[in-house]
């Protein structure tokens, strides 16, 4: 369950005060609470081994083989506007200083090939006791932890599944899927990261900027911790995609690449540009990935 954040009784403060300075806490003023994640296909829960159909612009049928994705720089917002940033629980698997990981995969049915059999659907957080009416996240991963060897990096971003190499960094989203074509062609994979990355090898870190961030400022509006959560949904995010299509000679979905015709639809989705990898410029929230419920 959820844990509300708002008007706490002195006995509780007082606990949760306690419960804080044994876990590394920031102060008295600060609670716990976590914001939860549910995982969706056309409104059906998401699960791995299961067929859904109608997904995509032509009504296919497909069944997941991975969901992961990276989450970073949570606030909550006040009614005053302003933004409050939560204080993450490092936990030694799924959380690490600014960053989570969010895994709706358990390594069963198609899943099974690169998946992992624990999965996480929540973020653990401190934060100042208030009322907060929205919440603010990037989906992806900061740039001070994009680059490196994923060998020797902690959790959650140990995983070789979820980088490309060091320079290009991590994979801030992916999500595979098997479509209805025979195969070998009934692959069709979304893996959304930073491209346009310089450095003078793959396996160094480039030390500014990459050309195309392709992260994505999520801001979710009429959202109370405690009282909603936030839904994922994978058939309203593919809406606009062909799932039974690759262009020959490309890898299959997109990958990112502004070159690549399968990225046209996902960005759209993200509320990306395709060219520059930064949020559309007349749209400062149009992602179609995350609502509120």
């Amino acid at each position: 369950m959820i844990k509300p954040i708002i008007k706490y009784s002195a006995l509780l403060f007082s606990a949760s005060a306690a419960l804080l300075a044994g876990c590394g806490g920031d102060g008295s003023d600060s609670v716990p609470s976590q914001i939860a994640f549910s995982a969706r296909v056309n409104g059906e829960d998401a699960r791995c081994g299961v067929r859904y159909t109608n997904v995509g612009q032509n009504g296919s049928s497909m069944e997941l083989m991975d969901f992961r994705l990276y989450v970073s720089n949570l606030v909550l917002i006040r009614g005053d506007g302003s933004e409050v940033p939560v204080a993450l629980v490092e936990d030694g698997l799924w959380q690490f200083d600014n960053l989570a990981m969010l895994d709706f995969e358990d390594a069963t049915g198609a899943c099974a090939e690169l998946g992992t059999p624990q999965t996480n659907r929540v973020i653990n957080f401190t934060v100042p006791e208030g009322d907060y009416v929205a919440a603010r996240f990037t989906l992806g991963v900061p740039f001070e932890h994009n680059h490196g060897n994923s060998s020797t990096a902690p959790s959650p971003l140990n995983l070789g599944a979820m980088q490309w190499n060091w320079q290009a960094g991590y994979k801030f989203a992916r999500i595979d899927i098997m479509n209805d074509n025979p195969a070998p062609n009934n692959r069709w994979f979304f893996h959304l990261g930073s491209t346009g990355c310089q450095s003078e090898s793959n396996v160094t870190a480039p030390t500014t900027q990459c050309s195309r961030p392709n992260s994505v400022n999520v801001l979710l509006e009429d959202f109370t911790p405690g009282s909603n959560q936030v839904v994922i949904d994978v058939g309203q995010f593919l809406s606009n995609v062909d799932i039974d299509f690759n262009t020959p000679d490309t890898l299959p979905g997109c990958m990112s690449v502004p070159t690549d015709p399968e990225c046209g639809g996902v960005f759209e989705a993200l509320g990306l540009s395709l060219q520059t990898g930064s949020t559309a410029s007349d749209c400062s929230n149009c992602q179609q990935l995350f609502h509120v419920e």
